[in-house]
């Protein structure tokens, strides 16, 4: 069956793309909001862009009645976030961190989640294994359309001592205990399940 894009509606291409595109890894945005709570959002418009400089995109619309999200106004504001790469235990606190609250209510207390201490201004969630300290590198906005790409930079990474083991002069991360929670299309999110090893052709 063909889709030709031009004669859908954003709606209809916007479904197309979260079912075909998949599965999308997810970025957890803990912000500080402007009377000093944090607002905690799953994103899965994301991916990672270089490494020199090290830099992510996420891709931030806005709310259904046009207003700007929590996230994409803190990140403008402030300049910084602590992204995480939720596991699949997250999975209900990262759905329940959707949750449309009012400006300045913090989905981190409703949630029940637990913060410690990760940079000198944001603290990151406990319960998440991976966080990034990012600071907001460029904005770009696509199009007529409501989405933002934020490019974030990473300044500093937290991984669980857990999940880290080294090899030879090698940093290794297990992603198999790291079990990311990973988005489809609809109410539907993917763990990670088996992997297959290919060594690459030299």
């Amino acid at each position: 069956m063909r889709f030709p894009f031009d004669q859908l509606s954003g709606n209809e291409r916007y479904h197309l793309i979260t079912q075909t595109i998949t599965p999308r890894p997810i970025a957890w945005i803990l912000t500080r909001n402007n009377n000093e709570s944090y607002n905690l959002a799953p994103f899965s418009y994301f991916a990672a862009l270089s490494a020199d400089p090290a830099l992510l995109v996420v891709s931030i619309g806005n709310k259904s009645n046009s207003e700007t999200k929590d996230t994409k106004n803190n990140l403008l504001r402030e300049k910084e976030c602590v992204l995480h790469i939720p596991s699949g235990d997250l999975a209900e606190a990262v759905n329940q961190s959707a949750m449309s609250l009012p400006f300045g209510e913090s989905e981190v207390s409703k949630t029940g989640l637990s913060l410690s201490d990760f940079t000198q201004t944001l603290p990151r969630i406990s319960n998440a294994k991976v966080a990034l300290h990012c600071r907001l590198y460029d904005v770009h906005s696509l199009g007529d359309s409501s989405f933002d790409s934020l490019y974030l930079e990473i300044l500093d990474l937290y991984v669980a001592d857990e999940l880290v083991s080294q090899e030879n002069d090698r940093t290794l991360i297990d992603n198999k205990k790291l079990n990311p929670l990973a988005r489809l299309g609809g109410n539907d999110y993917a763990l990670l399940g088996d992997t297959v090893t290919i060594k690459r052709p030299s």
